[in-house]
């Protein structure tokens, strides 16, 4: 495995700030292993940055934010492409010009990671026709039967099936982090003895990563949850969240 796991992450107007912050938050300033690279999804300079829906004029402008165009070369390597979700990306499934070139860039990662309605992007790509996913329980029942071709699993509050890892709403993604950390976190030792980068499927398959050891990276895992304080829920089917009452308008 490479000196470093490179972390390709989409980013686009009105993307849930807490889909993005909460686990690379908490997975990359600690780490000198995840590295971050930013993909701006429009087709457009935005000089004030990438608005989140906090809605309070918070503006994103990562240094550097890579192009779609620029992503999509075939010297722009990386590891993982992370997907948060956001009311942004509801007119984004309707761009099938779009979607081909997500989709292009689903298949060249060896992991793919979303967050809370990022697996709806990723569904509306086709990537993840005949695989378990999950999103978020707001939206779940309106938006999921749109995708039929996903095996969608509402009690759940993770799912990994092959290199996708897909978690439900918002905070979910922050356990869904850790489980991510769980899974890819090679030791340094093993890196120096194990330089050979992990290969993609573009089937969508799980795929060995050279030098990993799952009690090494389980334990990272669990020191770096208790390095910030946080409680991992470690059990993905622990999902209390699932039955919650809906309100007479719709709305949580």
């Amino acid at each position: 495995m490479p000196a470093q796991h490179r972390i390709l992450a989409l980013l686009y107007n009105d993307f849930e700030a807490l889909d993005f912050f909460g686990p690379l938050g908490s997975i990359l300033p600690r780490s000198d292993y995840y590295t971050l690279r930013v993909v701006n999804v429009h087709n457009f300079n935005v000089p004030n940055g990438l608005e989140s829906t906090i809605k309070n004029g918070l503006g994103v402008l990562p240094n550097p934010t890579l192009s779609l165009a620029d992503a999509l070369k075939e010297d722009e390597h990386f590891d993982t492409l992370f997907i948060p979700g956001g009311f942004g990306m509801v007119p984004l499934v309707w761009d099938p010009i779009l979607l081909g070139k997500i989709g292009e860039l689903a298949d060249r990662a060896a992991n793919v990671f979303t967050v809370c309605t990022g697996s709806l992007f990723l569904a509306a790509t086709g990537r993840l026709d005949g695989r378990k996913a999950t999103t978020n329980k707001r939206t779940y029942d309106e938006m999921t039967q749109k995708y039929p071709g996903v095996q969608w699993q509402k009690r759940a509050r993770w799912v990994q099936d092959g290199k996708f890892l897909t978690s439900s709403g918002i905070t979910a993604g922050i356990d869904a982090g850790f489980a991510f950390l769980a899974n890819t976190y090679v030791a340094p030792e093993d890196r120096k003895a194990n330089p050979t980068p992990q290969k993609a499927s573009a089937k969508g398959d799980a795929t060995d990563i050279p030098g990993f050891n799952k009690e090494k990276a389980l334990g990272h895992a669990q020191f770096v949850a208790f390095s910030i304080e946080y409680r991992w829920h470690s059990d993905p089917t622990d999902d209390p969240f699932v039955d919650l009452p809906q309100r007479a308008n719709g709305n949580m």
